[in-house]
This record gives structure tokens, sequence and C-alpha cells, in this order.
């Protein structure tokens, strides 16, 4: 069975290009995203728009998310990711991927392997569930075991906590 073809892989959208529709210009690519933990919605694209520099690209200016590249309005739609701001609040999900993944009972299940978005629209972006990392075989495979957002008790400070019953189907 085909997952849905709104649900992307964050390893598919993570280095694709950020393009300005008003100046047709590649502003950058796309570096990261900042989530919010209680909703599970995406709030915003981290944009690497040079060596060191960053911004923050809010979904509300985002025009389309397509294979090669996620396109909006104008560079003045960019963020500066500023200290004391809403954006600062918010996590990245690139400490998801250093996660790793209990149950409520104690048990280590595995680490986060990839993060699962569900693209309803280019202006709702939801976290969708989780890949967990595999070994040799499920490289092979590429069938990774995974759990919905949905089932995550809670997000600690470098654990995801997910309820025993879905721990024992990840096994």
């Amino acid at each position: 069975m085909q997952p849905p073809t709104n649900i992307r892989k964050w390893t598919e959208l993570k280095g694709i290009a950020a393009v300005s529709l008003d100046t047709g210009k590649k502003v950058g690519t796309i570096e990261d995203f900042y989530f919010e933990p209680q909703t599970g919605s995406i709030y915003a694209f981290q944009v690497k728009t040079g060596l060191f520099g960053h911004h923050a690209l809010p979904l509300a200016h985002i025009k389309a998310i397509g294979i090669d590249a996620i396109t909006f309005d104008s560079e003045k739609s960019l963020a500066k990711e500023e200290k004391g701001s809403h954006l600062a609040t918010l996590p990245l999900a690139s400490i998801l991927n250093q996660y790793r993944v209990l149950s409520e009972g104690g048990t280590v299940v595995g680490t986060i392997g990839n993060i699962l978005l569900d693209v309803v629209d280019s202006t709702q972006v939801l976290l969708a569930g989780f890949e967990l990392a595999g070994g040799l075989r499920e490289k092979l495979t590429g069938h990774h075991h995974m759990f919905g957002a949905n089932q995550v008790a809670s997000y600690g400070h470098d654990v995801i906590v997910i309820p025993d019953a879905v721990a024992q189907t990840l096994q």
C-alpha cells in the first residue's frame, strides 16, 4: 500500500530550493522547520540564505511545496530569527532526529530516523509521524517501523515518550 501523496519525508524536503516568486530568484535552501509540539503544526521553515545566514519562512507566505522547490511571495516574507519573538520559543525539528523513543514503561524503543510531514496544503503542514532509525536490514528493504505524531504521549528534553501499547507494536 502506497502512503498518501500528501505525506512527505523530511529528508525529501531538507535541502530543496526556496524560490521567491516576485524575482524568480533562489534565495536559499530549506534547512529546518519550527514546530509547535502541542499541536503538531509546522509554523515556519528555516531557510539557509548564505554561509551563516538563516531566515524563517512562515507557512502563511508559501505558495507551493513542490518536489524541487518551495515557492513564496517575496523575499520580504522572510523573517529574521530574533530572540524574544514567538519563533524563538519554538523548537527546531533538527533536535528530533537526535531523540530516543521511550515507552511510558521506561524501555528505549529506538531513535528517530526520519520525520513524516502531512502537507495538507502549502499553508498547513503538520507532523504526521516518525520513522525509527533501523539497522542494515531496514536500510536495504526501505521498511522502517513508524508511529503517528498523534501517538506521542510527550516530548521530553531528549526523548519522545510513547504509550507501552504503541511501543509493543514497534518491536
